[in-house]
């Protein structure tokens, strides 16, 4: 007997389409932030006007804290490590920071921060970073100050990390940037022409201490929820006075970052640009769903066979 033949109706195509696109698009997240990854494992921090970094507009002189980019080389990464558990709030965060040189002596020796906006409200809620610039090096987590934060001239930040982590090699990266760590590089190693290799400066905070600390802001927050950055280089830990990533200058201006142009697209912390995420198992969920319902309306509309009357002579 011939089996019947299989067909879904329209609406059920489009639905199994659309879910199938979706489960292919929701990308692998790493178990644990490399901060010796090469950029193809990282995620670029993008910009509305796709502006990467103007090099040399650092405003104390040094291509150290110069942030450098441009549209084939990103200034900044992220990285999300979600700890291989079903957890929201553990894991760790990591960011990667293109920077114009290694000046004498060697390593990182001024301080650079990850402001955060984690409630779209335009102010900086905390900020994550490494402040080489005093007489200990750390990593770590600190406020904004008691302004209003929302543009370059009225943002601070407390001096003293509300977390600080001494740096490690799974905490902290000081890299020079080649074609292992960078495999699209190529021969732009000097983006900012100043006749000095650029270096990688990466940086990992555990994710919990950063829920835990909006939380005391009064932020409720998770992996998938939407946040936007503004990045920038400093003298020192209590303001963004030497360089702002996607800008040229401004240290000092009164305009919002939206305004400048250096809040970053909004995204989650897990890396993802900010749309719903889809859970696979929902996606299989819905796709047996389909299939069901359309096995049940094929059986519903299928004429009956009718028979046929013999006619004797």
């Amino acid at each position: 007997m011939q089996q019947p033949i299989f067909v879904f109706r329209p609406a059920f195509k489009a639905l199994i389409v659309a879910v199938a696109v979706a489960a292919a698009a929701i990308p692998a997240r790493a178990t644990v932030v490399d901060l010796n990854a090469p950029t193809t494992a990282w995620t670029p921090i993008q910009y509305s006007n796709n502006n990467p970094d103007p090099s040399n507009d650092q405003q104390t002189g040094s291509p150290e804290g110069d942030i450098v980019g441009n549209a084939a080389h990103p200034s900044v990464y992220t990285m999300f490590g979600d700890g291989g558990t079903p957890s929201l709030t553990d894991g760790t965060l990591g960011f990667r920071i293109r920077l114009g040189a290694d000046t004498n002596p060697s390593g990182f020796k001024t301080a650079l921060f990850v402001g955060i906006d984690a409630n779209s409200d335009g102010k900086l809620d905390l900020f994550l970073g490494v402040n080489n610039s005093g007489s200990a090096d750390t990593v770590g987590i600190w406020n904004p100050g008691t302004g209003a934060n929302v543009s370059p001239s009225t943002t601070s930040m407390v001096a003293n990390p509300l977390s600080s982590y001494a740096p490690t090699a799974s905490n902290y990266s000081w890299s020079l940037v080649t074609t292992t760590i960078d495999p699209s590089v190529g021969t732009a190693t000097d983006l900012d022409g100043g006749g000095q290799t650029d270096y990688f400066l990466g940086f990992a905070i555990p994710f919990t201490d950063v829920v835990a600390q909006l939380a005391a802001a009064g932020i409720t927050f998770d992996q998938n929820s939407t946040l936007t950055y503004v990045i920038a280089t400093a003298t020192q830990a209590n303001s963004l006075n030497q360089d702002l990533n996607g800008v040229a200058g401004s240290v000092n201006s009164s305009l919002t970052w939206s305004q400048l142009g250096v809040l970053s697209n909004p995204m989650t912390a897990g890396g993802l640009a900010a749309v719903p995420e889809i859970n696979p198992a929902l996606c299989v969920g819905l796709f047996l769903v389909a299939v069901g319902l359309q096995r049940r309306l094929s059986r519903r509309t299928t004429p009956k066979r009718q028979a046929v009357p013999v006619v004797r002579s």
